[in-house]
């Protein structure tokens, strides 16, 4: 059972890794340093995180995704259940939803008006 738990260990740290290093690919990065800083990035994790649980929830993001703008611009105060069946969320994930952006929008704004 332990020697499972080190193997997805590594894994998940490999991922992390790769996942960093696709995404300083695509913003444009040299290949060997955007690798350098994916495997510098999920080390980082591992010392920081190593030896704790960590629960990561699937619906939270730093980034507010174009799915989740788009529901904040279709939302009209009732049609809630509309939005959540038509993207297979719970109710209550777009009142989550619309929070965020809502709030991700008013700090971008005030942020043009004092910035």
């Amino acid at each position: 059972m332990e020697e499972h738990a080190e193997k997805r260990g590594v894994q998940i740290f490999a991922d992390i890794a790769r996942l960093i290093t696709e995404s300083l690919l695509a913003a444009g990065l040299a290949a060997e340093k955007a690798r350098q800083l994916g495997l510098q990035a999920a080390d980082h994790v591992r010392k920081n995180f190593g030896g704790e649980q960590v629960y990561v929830p699937k619906g939270l993001a730093l980034v507010v995704s174009e799915r989740d703008r788009e529901i904040w611009r279709k939302f009209n105060g009732g049609n809630q259940h509309q939005l959540a069946k038509e993207y297979h969320l719970t109710e209550r994930q777009i009142y989550n939803i619309v929070a965020r952006v809502r709030e991700e929008e008013f700090r971008r704004r005030q942020m043009g008006l004092f910035g």
